[in-house]
């Protein structure tokens, strides 16, 4: 008889496998149940023909007891077998049921999966977002003290990016319904709006919205061969120098 599976060793099988599992286990115990129940009968048998026996006195009574309590456990071997075959019936009729979902729901070989439907954007630009929805919404005092703005933001490469930036966050943390809008203003719009409207930020050169183009930093390069190759870590690099 094969050795049924534990509740543990179920438990720890993927869901798509439980059900097989199930089936598995309650196959073993039918066969369990079909040789008990064997065992059973050739008790009933050998008790019979020990009762047809011609004996006397307590011999006849002990060979009559042991025949009703063979047929006793007969009787709940047999009813233990139908319980189990019931259960068996239902453990496939499972399995039927999941096979047949997993068929419906798996597409056919060869048949590229659908792809997850996309929300579409509200602005089709960081400009467009920038002109209609960003700096309505963000109005901040802008003069010799208190902020810095460049009608030609567009020239500056730190604000493009970083306009950018709030536009896929927006786009992106607008379809959360419960906290996406804060998360934008808390972790997006605060910080890239107050870098942007600095005195010392990338408008700095700017005044009064007329457009200035800012020096970038000097920088030189460093010497061939300064920095780590492919596969060689930093401090093997500086050890070799």
């Amino acid at each position: 008889m094969l050795a049924e599976m534990s509740p543990v060793e179920a438990e720890e099988r993927p869901a798509g496998e439980r059900a097989p599992a199930s089936l598995t286990a309650a196959e073993q115990r039918l066969d369990a149940a079909h040789q008990a129940l064997a065992r059973a009968e050739r008790a009933v048998h050998e008790a019979a023909e020990k009762n047809a026996e011609a004996l006397s006195g307590w011999l006849r009574a002990a060979a009559a007891e042991t025949l009703a309590q063979a047929e006793r456990t007969r009787d709940r071997a047999a009813a233990d077998m139908e319980q189990i075959a019931r259960e068996v019936d239902e453990a496939k009729a499972i399995v039927a049921q999941e096979t047949t979902g997993r068929n419906e729901s798996s597409p056919n070989p060869g048949e590229a999966p659908a792809a997850q439907e996309e929300s579409p954007l509200v602005y089709q630009s960081a400009e467009e977002f920038l002109h209609e929805h960003l700096l309505p919404l963000y109005n901040r005092i802008i003069d010799s003290r208190n902020g810095k703005w460049c009608k030609q933001w567009f020239l500056h490469p730190e604000a493009v990016s970083r306009v950018e930036a709030l536009w896929r966050a927006w786009e992106h943390l607008r379809l959360d319904p419960a906290t996406g809008m804060s998360v934008w203003w808390r972790d997006h719009a605060d910080p890239h709006m107050a870098v942007l409207l600095s005195q010392k930020g990338p408008f700095h050169p700017c005044n009064n919205g007329r457009h200035h183009t800012p020096e970038p930093f000097e920088c030189d390069y460093a010497p061939e061969g300064w920095f780590p190759r492919a596969g060689e870590t930093p401090v093997e690099q500086w050890i070799s120098k």
